[in-house]
């Protein structure tokens, strides 16, 4: 009887000791999937939306007073690269790593009450990231003496209603409109929008952020597998802008969308962002990330050299990524009509 008694207490002991281990071990995994929730939504809405980008091309005459053929036109654009390259630098403490895509769609997203419900109403959205403070997300009761200012790494979402829908302002060359101003670069229509002052009211920072610890975005354009097995001949620098012509009638983004975007998303856990924010105050952390991510052809050893940083660091992390069909690409040789 001792001896099946001594036998029964061991069994419970290895019973015990192997539920506590699973149930840590189930704690530890909902928690790292709790952390990093909305890091995935975020990354969902975004691919979701960036596969409606659309610039509603149309065949017109080249030179309307002498024309000599057709070719491919449209007023609204897209745009991806460093974000820096696309939007100028920011002013401090902003700061703006790796990539940032803009683009207009039909999101029918509206501030005007007469024109709610109207679901493909066009709109100008884009995605970046952008290290910071909180001020913005905070309310104005909430001063720095009771809390002071968080200064993260975040994912933004830039959404022009269509209320105040810029683009065509620029690029409809209406007599006396600012499509005639040379001083347009081209960029405008999202840049003046994300390099407004938080404090902004008339219009304001039509910026918010969709989420926290999000420390690197990386768009790579893409032509179809069968039409580019390297994915790097459409954007070799990562760069693509709708408005560029190369010489190349095969990759040729003149007026068109790519057919595909490679999307990577880097997000870290809070422990991790608030253990890097110590000590730094308004100063980005440094992750190599200034060197990262300029060629494509390198962009699996970049994100390699990134992971490895992080891990080197104890920094959790997560990376998402997926390829996004841009439904409304229909792309073709620079073909003269």
């Amino acid at each position: 009887m001792m001896a099946s008694i001594v036998v029964l207490l061991l069994i419970m002991a290895i019973v015990l000791s192997v539920t506590t281990q699973t149930g840590a071990l189930f704690r530890t995994t909902t928690a790292k999937i709790e952390e990093f929730r909305s890091a995935r939504d975020a990354f969902e809405a975004m691919t979701r939306r960036l596969g409606q980008a659309t610039l509603n091309t149309y065949w017109d005459y080249d030179n309307p007073t002498a024309p000599t053929r057709y070719i491919r036109q449209s007023e609204l654009r897209f745009i991806s690269g460093n974000t820096v390259a696309l939007a100028g630098t920011p002013a401090a403490p902003r700061q703006w790593p790796t990539h940032g895509v803009f683009f207009q769609a039909p999101l029918g997203f509206s501030q005007d009450a007469t024109t709610y419900g109207l679901e493909n109403l066009l709109n100008t959205w884009g995605y970046f990231v952008e290290f910071g403070d909180d001020s913005a997300q905070r309310p104005s009761i909430v001063t720095t003496q009771i809390a002071p200012l968080h200064y993260r790494y975040r994912l933004c979402e830039l959404m022009q209603p269509t209320n105040s829908l810029s683009i065509y302002s620029y690029t409809s060359g209406i007599t006396g409109g600012v499509a005639n101003n040379l001083s347009y670069t081209g960029r405008d229509w999202f840049s003046i929008a994300m390099n407004l002052p938080d404090t902004a009211t008339n219009p304001p920072r039509p910026v918010h952020v969709l989420a926290e610890n999000v420390i690197a975005l990386v768009i790579l354009p893409r032509l179809s597998q069968t039409k580019d097995p390297t994915g790097t001949l459409l954007a070799p620098q990562y760069t693509y802008d709708s408005t560029a012509t190369n010489s190349n009638p095969d990759i040729n983004p003149k007026n068109q969308l790519p057919p595909l975007l490679q999307v990577t998303m880097v997000a870290i856990g809070e422990a991790s962002a608030a253990r890097l924010a110590q000590g730094q105050g308004s100063t980005m952390p440094d992750l190599g990330l200034g060197s990262l991510f300029a060629n494509a052809s390198q962009m699996e050893s970049d994100l390699n050299t990134l992971q490895q940083t992080l891990t080197n660091r104890h920094i959790t992390f997560r990376v998402f990524s997926t390829d996004v069909a841009i439904k409304g690409a229909q792309w073709s040789r620079d073909e003269v009509k």
